[in-house]
């Protein structure tokens, strides 16, 4: 115990019964563990084999076994440790037959997983434009997470379609083959404990003391296993920090360690405040953010380093702007002899990853996403970019194939081979081939396309007056958008956002002077796996890019969190779902600010291009009301509205400033209203044409 603080100690010294450790972050929560199994061991003559340690990753629970070996030896000495999932697969190993199973049942894999669900809904006419497997799968596992069988299933539904009968058809399928998915596993397991007594003693008795990591992260169904486990020895340790629940979309509830106290009655409490991770200054800010939050225990982070340089907070004329306010700290950080990989960029959205990959990108700067693809490697915006090469007749063969059948146009594999057939042999470039299908020319599986090569060749002559230049008219017009919401409403509500981020994207280069064919360029040299060299890519020093949610968990010297503005943190679903999600949204940025050992920046910005239209957001309501003791701020100005620049002083000889090609003087005008188009000498930049609606200027 000598290596322990006085409160790690008293925690891990504490007496039988339930106890609950408040662990806030960078407090030293897996060595308090450790040593009290260790201290459960020796000091109170528990065997190993009859202590089981439970945690939510298999990296988590490795560590711990690690830990434990070093400190008792003999490779732990015996005591269990896994996963809620693993643990339970052990338990099923053994009582599966009780529940109709085999006992050499499989957990069905991902893959075949889908490939099973594509076949129900095959086999009952539905289409994946309807209900999309992928929100098939994740309705399920949410009914599981809460701990419903299919007949305690709601009666949900989707286009129509009832998401409960499925759900009861899906399990049957399951069982005849005798598999079980991932999400089963937890729910069989409580089910043996819930509906079988003489196997839920046989459990109980296995162990006389179970403790818990991350409690917070706890779902119902997890919650409800412990419960069934430890209700009559009440030997129940858990380890968690409530200001760090940040699951709460994927089922996790905070009410858990809130009322652990209710729920375990004469439980006993400790708090872990010293933190050992992050400077004196970093964690005064985080404190501030977080004590806004009602409904929480009661703590606060105590520095054990010195205060180090204050957190700044920046407000940026846009997000190309923050971009390069963001590489010129990450330079400076660099300078002072920061290695790339113990800088992160930390963001809410994944829309917010593109500028900053595209700046990285021109600027030679090494980078990674962390648990996630860049942006032009993302599904939904290759296949929208197919959509308007295509339409742009900048488009290839393997464009055409990637979208002839999204949606589904009623072409199997054996159709777009006949159709990559057609189009090669033809001798003709893709557009033209296209031409010739709209006018009417098509055989075999080519008829198949005819709609939407007549759609392509219709709108080609709007695509002058479009500032996207056809993106968001054909994706609509095709039903591509149509087709995303069978995916669930979050998860298409992702996509579409990312798309619309596209879509802001293609109308700033379209301003800037680019050709279809030239972004297109831009684009390919943006999917970052095919163009960097082998050194770059085998090269573990690089900046991470990760989602906040993503973040947790991890720590680093400098860390960048963008956008911490209204609208994105705290995110819009969050706002409005009301102060539950905006609670959620506040520890969500507290997990940002305690990634950071050192150095911390805060970003946000006064213009955001977002739907094709511009956005003047305000700053976040975690940080606009702090005082500069504990975040320094540049003073916030909102910016002009667009009504307000057209008609504030702009014209020929005006001098004026651009986010990305800084300052100018407008040589040109031509148009009205929404069309108004200005030519501008840069100093730096040469001269550009740019549509007004979208250039920001600001008078210099």
């Amino acid at each position: 115990m000598a290596d322990l603080n006085s409160a790690q100690q008293q925690a891990a010294e504490a007496g039988s019964g339930p106890q609950l450790i408040l662990a806030g972050a960078g407090t030293g929560k897996t060595r308090t563990i450790v040593h009290r199994i260790g201290h459960l061991i020796a000091e109170r003559g528990i065997a190993p084999h009859r202590i089981l340690a439970v945690t939510f990753t298999n990296k988590a629970a490795a560590e711990l076994q690690a830990r434990l070996g070093l400190l008792i030896g003999d490779d732990g000495g015996g005591v269990v440790s896994g996963t809620f999932h693993s643990i339970s697969l052990k338990f099923l190993r053994r009582y599966a037959d009780v529940l109709g199973y085999s006992r050499s049942f499989q957990v069905v894999d991902s893959d075949d997983q889908k490939a099973l669900v594509k076949r129900l809904l095959k086999n009952r006419n539905i289409a994946t434009d309807r209900l999309h497997p992928s929100y098939m799968i994740s309705w399920i596992e949410h009914c599981k997470h809460a701990g419903l069988t299919p007949e305690q299933a709601p009666e949900g539904e989707w286009n129509g379609i009832a998401l409960h009968e499925l759900y009861a058809l899906y399990q049957r399928e399951l069982m005849q083959h005798e598999r079980m998915d991932f999400s089963d596993l937890i729910l069989n397991a409580a089910r043996l404990m819930r509906e079988h007594e003489a196997v839920a003693a046989a459990l109980r008795a296995r162990f006389d003391h179970v403790l818990v990591d991350e409690y917070q992260d706890t779902n119902p169904i997890q919650h409800e296993w412990l419960l069934l486990l430890c209700g009559e020895h009440r030997n129940l340790t858990v380890v968690g920090d409530d200001d760090q629940s940040i699951y709460g979309w994927r089922g996790a509830d905070v009410s858990h360690i809130l009322d652990f106290e209710q729920a375990w009655q004469g439980a006993g409490i400790h708090r872990l405040e010293e933190n050992y991770r992050s400077s004196g200054a970093i964690l005064e800010l985080a404190n501030a953010v977080i004590c806004e939050n009602e409904g929480r225990h009661e703590k606060a982070l105590k520095a054990t380093r010195e205060d180090g340089d204050k957190p700044e907070w920046k407000v940026c004329n846009d997000e190309y702007d923050e971009a390069r306010q963001v590489l010129g700290r990450i330079e400076r950080w660099r300078s002072g002899g920061y290695a790339w990989s113990e800088i992160a960029v930390l963001y809410r959205s994944n829309r917010q990853s593109l500028p900053l990959e595209q700046l990285f990108r021109e600027s030679d700067i090494p980078y990674r996403i962390i648990g996630g693809v860049g942006f032009f490697e993302r599904m939904e915006i290759k296949d929208a970019l197919a959509y308007w090469a295509l339409l742009n007749r900048c488009g290839d063969g393997l464009q055409l194939l990637r979208i002839c059948n999204k949606p589904k146009r009623g072409l199997g594999v054996k159709g777009q081979e006949q159709l990559a057939a057609a189009l090669a042999s033809s001798g003709l470039r893709t557009c033209e081939w296209l031409d010739l299908i709209a006018s009417g020319q098509a055989e075999g599986a080519a008829k198949k396309v005819t709609p939407l090569a007549c759609l392509i060749r219709d709108m080609q002559a709007e695509l002058e007056t479009q500032p996207d230049r056809g993106l968001n008219m054909i994706l609509e017009s095709s039903g591509y958008l149509q087709s995303l919401t069978s995916m669930g409403e979050i998860e298409s509500a992702s996509r579409i956002e990312n798309i619309r981020t596209l879509q802001d994207y293609i109308e700033l280069s379209m301003a800037q002077g680019l050709t279809p064919v030239e972004f297109m360029d831009r684009a390919s040299l943006l999917q970052s796996s095919e163009e960097m060299n082998e050194s770059e890519q085998d090269s573990e020093d690089a900046i991470s890019m990760m989602s906040l949610h993503r973040a947790k968990g991890l720590e680093f010297d400098c860390v960048v969190l963008p956008g911490v503005e209204e609208g994105l943190l705290p995110h819009q679903r969050a706002l409005d779902e009301g102060e539950a999600g905006i609670s959620e949204e506040r520890r969500l940025l507290y997990v940002g600010v305690t990634r950071a050992r050192e150095q911390l920046l805060l970003t946000s910005a006064r213009l955001r291009r977002f739907f094709g239209e511009m956005h003047y957001p305000l700053p976040s309501r975690f940080i606009k009301t702090l005082a500069s003791e504990v975040l320094q701020q540049d003073t916030f100005v909102p910016a002009a509205s667009h009504e307000q620049s057209a008609g504030g002083g702009l014209g020929i000889g005006v001098q004026v400033c651009h986010p990305s090609f800084g300052e100018g003087m407008i040589m040109g005008m031509e148009g009205a209203g929404d069309a108004t188009r200005v030519t501008v000498q840069f100093r730096r930049s040469g001269t550009k044409q740019l549509m007004l609606k979208y250039a920001a200027l600001q008078l210099a």
